[in-house]
């Protein structure tokens, strides 16, 4: 592993920990995860990933393939993507190494994704072919991608300050999907109340 990517899991390690851990992401993980969760966490990634994938798309960076995945998948499970709310805040992508970074962030969630796709598979039986092309990368080389990108970052982070300008907005970006699942978390739980 280059130095550029060590220093991008260090700056994201303890978000990434935390995500894993969040209330409306973790039943990704679990073996007894409902219909029900498995529909809001989409809609959660869905709020970060549309926003980041479109500036990507504005700054003429890599396209969005695994967003019209996701939102195939939400349309598959009944619910209208374009009714769903997208988070705010996100920080700047005005820069080559941001978008590196955003794009690290983005693909790396991708290999996550297909570990997760097994438990998702035995316990709702959505797969590849319907209702979790997302987690799966349908039709999509993240392989190759990912080698790809892990060249361009030790190739285009190696200045020192291309570098740290790359960390800060990894680590902004986790933090502002943390606060977003928080956010969605606190939005669900005041709604579930108000209806008890």
């Amino acid at each position: 592993m280059g130095p550029a990517r060590q220093a991008l899991r260090a700056a994201t390690r303890e978000s990434h920990d935390r995500l894993d851990k969040a209330e409306l992401l973790q039943p990704l993980v679990r073996p007894d995860i409902t219909q029900p969760q498995y529909v809001r966490a989409l809609a959660v990634l869905h709020g970060f990933n549309a926003p980041v994938e479109r500036r990507l798309g504005e700054a003429g960076g890599d396209g969005a393939a695994r967003l019209a995945l996701l939102r195939e998948d939400l349309r598959v499970l009944g619910t209208d993507p374009d009714a769903l709310p997208e988070m705010a805040g996100l920080p700047p992508l005005d820069s080559a190494p941001a978008r590196l970074a955003a794009r690290y962030v983005l693909d790396g969630s991708a290999h996550g994704g297909r570990a997760m796709l097994p438990g998702i598979t035995r316990a709702l039986g959505h797969d590849a072919r319907r209702g979790a092309r997302f987690l799966a990368s349908d039709g999509l080389d993240m392989a190759g991608a990912w080698k790809a990108l892990m060249v361009r970052l030790e190739e285009e982070l190696a200045d020192p300050a291309a570098l740290a300008a790359a960390c800060a907005t990894a680590a902004g970006l986790f933090a502002a999907l943390e606060t977003w699942t928080a956010d969605r978390w606190a939005a669900e739980r005041w709604t579930a109340d108000q209806r008890g």
